[in-house]
């Protein structure tokens, strides 16, 4: 497979395609101060990254509520990258302030997870992900695709990323240099 695909679908063994977001962006937060600046992926090269893609829409923030809970609890904070994506061009009408100080929120409580408001939906077209869902993204410290899941992670599905997540963090930290 190429080293970046130019779009299309994400498959485990491959590499996420590359992604621009410049309508809004990531979230930064300076005092009480909130802003946008454009995103890109991929980020941080280097270190495992989870990213998780959906709509924001409030069925969509359940869909993996259970894994994204356990990610919180079950991994050291700090050895990975947590990116969340919210696609705002599938929000209800009206909503959008309400997802947004949502996500202000969220950025407070968890300052080192990047979150990311995508306006136009330019992550759902660029990575042919579903509508109205949440897509689940992991890739090991080379920006390979380790697991990737449209919908409702099952509970063994979530203990076994978990692992598997773990098992990256250690091996990157242990082999920085890049060294198998």
């Amino acid at each position: 497979l190429p080293p970046f695909a130019l779009g299309g679908e994400i498959a485990t063994g491959g590499r996420v395609p590359g992604l621009d977001i410049a309508a809004l962006g990531e979230l930064v937060i300076s005092g009480d101060d909130v802003a946008y600046r454009p995103w890109s992926y991929p980020q941080q090269p280097g270190k495992v990254h989870i990213v998780q893609y959906m709509a924001a829409t409030r069925s969509a923030s359940k869909i993996n509520e259970p894994f994204t809970d356990r990610i919180k609890t079950d991994l050291p904070q700090g050895a990975f990258l947590s990116t969340t994506i919210l696609n705002l061009d599938e929000a209800m009408w009206g909503t959008t302030g309400l997802v947004v100080s949502e996500l202000k929120s969220n950025k407070s409580q968890f300052p080192n997870a990047v979150l990311v408001a995508d306006e136009a939906g330019a992550g759902l077209r660029q990575w042919q992900l579903e509508k109205e869902n949440s897509a689940v993204i992991v890739t090991d410290a080379a920006g390979t695709v380790r697991f990737f899941k449209q919908g409702a992670m099952s509970a063994a599905e979530i203990d076994n990323t978990l692992k598997m997540i773990r098992q990256y963090i250690d091996q990157s930290a242990g082999g920085a240099s890049g060294s198998p």
